[in-house]
């Protein structure tokens, strides 16, 4: 039946809408879509029957943009529809599904060379750890496991969804107030919301579910959900899980963190109210969600937030000046007291006792969040190791990453968490979604584009699905999401290798400008080359990404560098060549040098002793630790240097000592 109706004319069609055959209107997108009509054929049940015909109408009325040639998503009218139908094939989709699909993404699987058990084994990814991509070679086997064991559902849910959650089977609307469902559908400013601000990395049941709350808590009022949708859009995707169970960071014991359980209706109408009463340095309906959601991503108790906004002279320091006013505890550092000694870890606590680099940046990003702006706690390596220090939103897109970031110590990167999906951010990440969010029209567009692919692909027209992808680049090449996109279906389509390398070749022209960028697509080649064997490009294009990277300027990238030497030392490492892993490892400190520092100790050394002394070459290890202390010279207090000495230890059993 769907593929006879895709055929008919769109009169024919209109027909059999007419009749009844299919008891919903016919979608015409040559007009924008009616919000009565929307809202009608919500509360009758005919979801289902609505997403296929409309996917059926916008698939044969699509065509793409190509060069000098705008493409059907940029039209007004179509885009419209566009947006509905995106949001009516997530309502209709069966719960279940899309929960699988969501824990694929929180599973990592054991590596190919482990043994048949080993192989079966997933370890469950939990909030503030990194995601393997969309084209991971081991999702397949992820998936596989996920649909021969139904109670790893549940079991991952309950672990990963704020607060305990059991999937259902069935559509997804069904568990939703049908008048919600009925205003959502019918209102096209929401469905442009939810497009732009929630993705993949969402698990969309419990964001709509959240946001119902929001919802009916605010029927009394709803001017509040009309002004502060952007708010609420930012909490819902917040509190879909849980935070970190090391929030705020590793340095404090959890139990004295004063957290409070999600509670998204509530949080909402404490910052309506916190903005009412003029207790907030921004105005959030002024803020984009992306933004927002640096700002309510704090579990914290209400009061802790209150002490900073009720103090008058709190309430006027800026996130810098509030990292400044907290002492630093230099006898506390001297000890290695590095875990916070004083209990309660109040704002108050830490106001009055002082603290270390950690302890101020998060005083400083809560005092910022307080007060409505948008803040973010960082960490990266210098010279001598770790420090942390904050950023945050100074004015409309634009992002200070330098509070307490000492230049000294060449701080090449500073890695947070992105709250949408607990994962790990950097400043640079930030900074380019800043910079390519500027133009809204190609990146609505390429958005739009990206929704097709999905209709293409529910349709099985693989090439189609391509057509979709390649257009969103064409209209918006300065989003990186497109490209990583196109390249998941490469792998997924079974595109050969040449094919792959030549789409990495032209990401790498395309993000010239933007090193974390250029390095993710120069290392992808690097990954494509050792599957094939060819070891020789593999090092040519890691020392090209070390050459773009050297230190000597102001913008160094001393990561970016460690990065790629460590993906080609520890290919070799597990690819049973312990010995030419040491010997390329042993290349890479000199052409790094001392100014690797923290950076190629964390992502080289560290990883490829651990590695020799798994494979029970403790001999190779010490080696490994050895050339790292001579070339790095780390100095002598300094984190690196403690773990260098520790990492010695590993390497050197009983008898040896």
């Amino acid at each position: 039946m769907e593929r006879m109706l895709s055929l008919l004319p769109l009169f024919a069609l209109a027909a059999l809408f007419c009749a009844g055959t299919l008891g919903a209107a016919v979608p015409d997108p040559s007009k924008p879509p009616e919000p009565v009509e929307s809202a009608a054929i919500a509360r009758a049940g005919k979801l289902s029957e609505f997403r296929d015909s409309l996917g059926d109408v916008l698939a044969s009325r699509w065509r793409p943009s190509q060069s000098g040639r705008p493409g059907s998503s940029t039209e007004e009218r179509f885009a419209k529809w566009v947006d509905l139908y995106g949001f009516v094939d997530l309502l209709v989709s069966d719960e279940d599904e899309v929960s699988r699909r969501w824990i694929a993404r929180h599973l990592e699987a054991s590596g190919d060379n482990s043994s048949p058990e080993e192989r079966k084994k997933v370890t469950i990814l939990t909030p503030g750890s990194s995601l393997p991509g969309e084209n991971d070679p081991a999702r397949h086997r992820i998936l596989d496991e996920i649909a021969g064991d139904p109670s790893l559902v549940e079991r991952v849910l309950g672990e990963l969804v704020a607060p305990p959650f059991s999937s259902q089977s069935g559509p997804l609307a069904s568990r939703l107030d049908p008048e919600f469902v009925a205003s959502m559908v019918s209102d096209p400013v929401f469905l442009a919301r939810w497009s732009e601000g929630v993705g993949e990395e969402d698990f969309s049941p419990k964001v709509l579910l959240n946001l119902e709350a929001i919802w009916k808590a605010t029927r009394a009022n709803p001017t509040d959900w009309q002004e502060f949708l952007p708010l609420a859009l930012a909490i819902a995707v917040v509190r879909d899980q849980p935070a970190p169970s090391f929030w705020p960071h590793h340095q404090v014991d959890p139990a004295n963190v004063p957290t409070v359980a999600a509670d998204p209706a509530g949080e909402f109408s404490r910052w309506v109210k916190a903005f009412r009463d003029g207790k907030l340095r921004t105005d959030p309906r002024r803020l984009e969600a992306g933004e927002l959601k640096f700002v309510v991503d704090a579990p914290i108790e209400p009061s802790e937030l209150d002490w900073i906004r009720n103090s008058p002279s709190l309430s006027r320091q800026d996130p810098a000046q509030a990292f400044a006013s907290v002492n630093y505890d230099k006898a506390r550092l001297a000890r290695d007291a590095l875990v916070w000694p004083w209990g309660p870890y109040t704002l108050a606590q830490i106001r009055e006792r002082g603290g270390i680099c950690v302890d101020q940046a998060y005083y400083a990003a809560m005092v910022g969040k307080a007060l409505g702006i948008p803040t973010i706690c960082f960490s990266g390596q210098g010279r001598d190791g770790g420090h942390a220090w904050i950023g945050y939103l100074r004015g409309p897109r634009n992002w200070d990453f330098g509070v307490a970031r000492y230049a000294d110590q060449n701080y090449a990167t500073g890695r947070g968490l992105d709250p949408q999906a607990w994962t790990p951010i950097t400043d640079h990440d930030i900074e380019l979604l800043t910079r390519h969010l500027g133009n809204r029209d190609p990146q609505d567009a390429a958005r739009r584009d990206l929704v097709m692919a999905r209709d293409f692909r529910r349709k099985a027209d693989v090439a189609g699905e391509g057509r979709a992808l390649e257009s969103a680049i064409t209209v918006c090449p300065e989003n990186p999401t497109h490209w990583d996109a196109r390249e998941e279906w490469m792998a997924r389509s079974g595109a050969p290798s040449a094919a792959r390398v030549s789409h990495h070749e032209s990401a790498i022209r395309q993000f010239s400008r933007f090193r974390d960028l250029k390095a993710q697509h120069q290392e992808a080649v690097i990954r494509l080359a050792l599957a094939s064997g060819d070891r020789d490009l593999a090092r040519k294009i890691t020392e090209q990404i070390i050459h773009e990277n050297k230190t000597g300027r102001p913008d160094s990238r001393v990561d970016l560098s460690a990065r790629a030497a460590g993906l080609l030392v520890l290919s070799m490492a597990e690819g049973n060549d312990p010995e030419g892993a040491v010997e390329e490892c042993r290349r890479q400190l000199q052409l790094q040098g001392q100014a690797g520092g923290g950076d190629f100790f964390y992502k080289v050394i560290a990883p490829l002793s651990g590695e020799l002394i798994r494979k029970g070459r403790h001999d190779l290890a010490r080696q490994v630790v050895k050339q790292a202390d001579e070339i790095l010279k780390p100095a002598k207090d300094s984190l690196v240097k403690r773990d260098l000495q520790r990492l010695q230890e590993e390497a050197t059993p009983a008898t040896v000592k």
